[in-house]
């Protein structure tokens, strides 16, 4: 079977077996990333359309592959990511040489090239995980590790790190090879891109393979044109080393961040898998939630990544409701900052009550009501001619703001303190280097009572695997924060499902 595949301005020719074989499954096979399905190909999430001649738009994981088939992908536009954090950087031993450090996140991928003997940092590259076509969130790359090979998942993430190691290379007419690559993920990244089975990660008691903290020989893993790979050390199946980065990073066992001493720190790494960290030296207790990638503007009706055209900001202003896109381009789309602005000012104008559920127009004022409107799927509200929030988007952002804040809760518990002892509350990662604390207050994302003493640093996880890469004393320094951090299971904590419910509202 011939097809031929258009993407930008080049046509490619492919031949293979492809009978009963979806295009997404093909794409797949050929390594071609541009295409992703963040409902891991069940066909809801319609984020998979590609053209193809004769036919018009279709979906990649609904159509199957025919012979003689020429299909377009669309181009995507750059998305915003968080490549950078304000956080503790550990000084250089003077290595000689080059080395890297590289974020692998669910959802983005960053690597940096870093000079061994001073910590400058020689470049950076980021891109969406090449992974992203088979699912958005660790769940979907889990199952589509045992139904597609695991071999399929590992070549996508080494293929994607080997080009951007050479691309960062080539920016600075660098042609050593690299002595160390320190690489921060979550315990199913970190395992798929080791090449081991996340199986045992997906299924109670979820336990990993390993939990890493090693150096590895860097050919035995398909990185090309370096000697070592250090994996940052995971705490549990869900809880990962990009984690344990983010803390080495934010300095929590110091006072790095404090006036008068360590404070009590809460300390969320929010995206498709909630994980977060409670404590001071010592005293740490950390757990996961299973969020969803609601967060990351996926599986909702209109929603995209942080790129040109996506709606990030949403405000009342004069009783209107206002929205913003990124680059100021027309709107597009929503992403994850977006939806948690717009809860929050639905919530503010009755257009939502705190159930969760969307308002009838007879129910809220005039001003507002024009707001609303209906489609396939029943109420919604349009924030602009062309994108809307719909009713299942809500739930979703409900459910997602649920389980971060119900581990927030069990967190308090464990540590047997009251929300108002803690002192500082830190967000890492990309989604929350973009989100509004006040409006992530007025949904119950984050306590009320903490939105004063909320603090975005960025890409955490990034800046704690730059340390790693230059320095011997932050790798040790990881080995020891893993052995301090106590690991609770929400899943079978008997106090969890209550504080789920209960945080369903927005109250």
């Amino acid at each position: 079977m011939k097809i031929e595949v258009v993407f930008g301005n080049k046509k490619t020719t492919y031949t293979g077996a492809w009978k009963h074989t979806t295009l997404l499954e093909v794409f797949q096979e050929l390594g071609i990333t541009q295409v992703h399905a963040p409902c891991g190909g069940n066909g809801t999430c319609r984020k998979c359309m590609v053209n193809v001649d004769g036919i018009g738009e279709v979906l990649a994981c609904q159509t199957l592959c025919e012979d003689g088939m020429c299909i377009t992908i669309p181009e995507e536009q750059k998305s915003s990511i968080a490549e950078k954090g304000n956080c503790y950087l550990y000084p250089a031993d003077g290595t000689e040489g080059l080395v890297a450090a590289c974020d692998i996140g669910t959802t983005t991928v960053v690597c940096h090239l870093l000079d061994g003997a001073t910590g400058e940092r020689l470049g950076t590259v980021s891109a969406p995980n090449a992974q992203r076509s088979f699912g958005a969130d660790v769940i979907s790359r889990i199952q589509a590790s045992t139904e597609y090979g695991l071999n399929r998942l590992r070549d996508a993430i080494v293929a994607q790190i080997n080009l951007m190691l050479m691309q960062l290379k080539a920016r600075t007419g660098r042609t050593e090879s690299i002595r160390m690559l320190a690489v921060a993920g979550n315990t199913v990244m970190s395992h798929l891109f080791c090449g081991l089975s996340p199986e045992s990660i997906g299924v109670a008691p979820f336990t990993p393979l390993s939990l890493f903290g090693e150096v590895y020989e860097a050919e035995k893993l398909g990185i090309s044109n370096c000697e070592k790979v250090y994996v940052i050390p995971s705490v549990a199946g869900y809880v990962g080393g990009d984690i344990v980065s983010d803390l080495a990073a934010v300095q929590m066992h110091s006072s790095v961040l404090a006036e008068n001493g360590e404070k009590e720190t809460l300390l969320l790494d929010i995206g498709t898998n909630g994980e977060m960290v409670l404590g001071k030296s010592g005293k740490f207790v950390c757990c996961a939630t299973a969020a969803g990638p609601a967060f990351e503007g996926a599986e909702i009706a209109m929603g995209m990544p942080a790129a040109s055209g996506a709606i990030s900001k949403v405000w009342l202003e004069d009783g209107k409701i206002c929205c913003s896109a990124i680059d100021d381009a027309k709107a597009v789309g929503i992403c994850g900052s977006g939806l948690i602005d717009a809860l929050a000012v639905f919530l503010e104008t009755g257009l939502l009550d705190e159930t969760g559920l969307m308002a009838d127009a007879d129910e809220v004022e005039e001003s507002f009501a024009k707001y609303l409107g209906e489609d396939e799927d029943g109420t919604c509200v349009w924030l602009t001619d062309e994108v809307k929030v719909t009713q299942a988007d809500v739930r979703k952002l409900q459910l997602a703001k649920a389980s971060i804040a119900a581990g927030i809760q069990i967190l308090l518990e464990e540590r047997g303190i009251a929300v108002t002892d803690v002192e500082q509350v830190i967000l890492a990662g990309g989604f929350g280097s973009f989100l509004n604390k006040k409006s992530a207050a007025a949904i119950g994302l984050i306590p009320a009572e903490l939105e004063q003493v909320t603090v975005s640093v960025g890409n955490a996880a990034g800046e704690g695997a730059v340390s790693a890469a230059v320095s011997a004393a932050a790798r040790q320094e990881l080995e020891r924060l893993q052995q301090e951090m106590r690991y609770v299971e929400l899943s079978t904590h008997k106090k969890f499902s209550d504080a789920y419910m209960a945080e369903m509202f927005f109250e």
